[in-house]
């Protein structure tokens, strides 16, 4: 995407203007309050499905990624053509709906609608979220705002797990549900107050594969991928792992991993642009599948911990660098493109991850299922450097 396009709706004037304006803050909340209510599902929705068959709660846990995996492609696309403002409100909503009908029964076949609901809100929500931030800030402080943004998501995952956990088991399920669903509508109310400076919808344009598809991005997303597909499996049976070996609250696995990962991307990406990104992705998957056997292996709290320090350091190296080579890797005018496709991997990974492991998880042990899923990454990690020699230093957009 180009500058002309990046900041549509601002004139230049606006460029060099303050970061911190009113549209920025409220943008920086309603992504915090959007994400808050998200990640709480994380502990709690295995355990409202628990007397579900396993497939059934990997597919409704699932079924939030696969929705919002078709979702997102479109969903640049129509907040380009018809606002970001319009998104960000009807993805909250959309959201806030969802959860608040999840209190009305724990039939899985009930649930499965409501999830992709809460995922197609979700996508159109955080699209609409990233590229108001591209419209309204400054073009020359565009990185310090995406990096305080992604900090409103990663912030959530060190309490709304553990909260979200702790209300549902000490006022039960109905009251979480609904607190959830109160969070999201904040989201919505604050949302309708942004100006995100764009004028008249744009005409419509042709669709195409290629237009919705970013083919720089396929090598980087399909690492990423590896890690999103672990990712969800620790979403839809971390919590039933953890009650049924007595490992205590799961909420402390995302509390600890929140913590890591919140201060690490910075520091990991100084050392991607200094030394090469493949220098810290590499070794991020490494963490990642070693986090994962670890995971497989636990008999006791601590070791349910160090695992969450290890994915934590693990995912936070990769993500950062893989996103920071998605960027190198584009041209100007495809890096919407290229952040859609990236996003693609989460979407596709916690869905397929969820859905397949849960298949799974009838015949094998929850150990079993992570340790399948930890050999994902370190598999990527193996062919990647088999395939392609690490980048020099300088070179930090290429990987040979």
């Amino acid at each position: 995407m180009g500058e002309d396009s990046a900041t549509a709706g601002v004139s230049p004037a606006g460029r060099s203007g303050p970061l911190w304006t009113a549209d920025f803050l409220i943008v920086l909340v309603c992504t915090h309050l959007a994400f808050a209510s998200f990640v709480s599902t994380f502990t709690t929705l295995p355990l409202y499905l628990e007397d579900a068959d396993k497939w059934q709660i990997g597919l409704v846990v699932g079924s939030m990624g696969l929705a919002g995996m078709f979702m997102r492609p479109l969903a640049g696309l129509w907040a380009d053509r018809y606002g970001r403002r319009l998104f960000m409100v009807i993805g909250a909503g959309a959201t806030s709906l969802g959860l608040a009908a999840c209190a009305l029964s724990d039939d899985p076949y009930l649930l499965l609608p409501l999830r992709m609901v809460n995922g197609a809100g979700m996508v159109l929500f955080i699209t609409a979220a990233f590229a108001t931030v591209a419209d309204i800030v400054p073009a020359d402080r565009r990185g310090v705002a995406f990096g305080y943004l992604a900090m409103m998501n990663s912030l959530p995952q060190i309490y709304a797990p553990w909260l979200g956990l702790t209300i549902a088991r000490t006022w039960g399920f109905t009251p979480y549900f609904l607190t959830a669903a109160v969070v999201s509508g904040l989201a919505f109310l604050l949302s309708s107050r942004i100006n995100d400076g764009r004028g008249a919808a744009r005409a419509a344009e042709g669709l195409s594969a290629a237009a919705l598809v970013s083919r720089s991005t396929l090598l980087p997303a399909s690492l990423f991928l590896s890690l999103t597909v672990a990712f969800g499996a620790i979403q839809a049976f971390l919590p039933l792992m953890a009650e049924d070996r007595d490992l205590g609250n799961p909420g402390l696995f995302f509390v600890l991993y929140g913590v890591v990962v919140v201060p690490l991307r910075p520091v990991v990406g100084a050392l991607a642009d200094r030394y090469g990104r493949a220098v810290v992705f590499v070794p991020g998957l490494v963490l990642g599948g070693l986090a994962m056997l670890l995971l497989a292996t636990a008999s006791m709290q601590g070791v349910m911990l160090a695992a969450a320090v290890l994915f934590g350091l693990g995912f936070g190296g990769a993500h950062t660098a893989l996103l920071a080579w998605t960027v190198d890797r584009a041209d100007t005018e495809q890096r919407g493109v290229a952040m859609s496709t990236f996003g693609l991997a989460w979407d596709t990974g916690s869905g397929v991850g969820a859905l397949t492991f849960g298949l799974m998880a009838g015949f094998v042990s929850y150990g079993g299922v992570f340790a399948m899923a930890g050999a994902l990454p370190l598999a990527a990690s193996m062919l990647f450097v088999a395939g392609s020699r690490l980048p020099r230093r300088g070179a930090p957009d290429t990987v040979g």
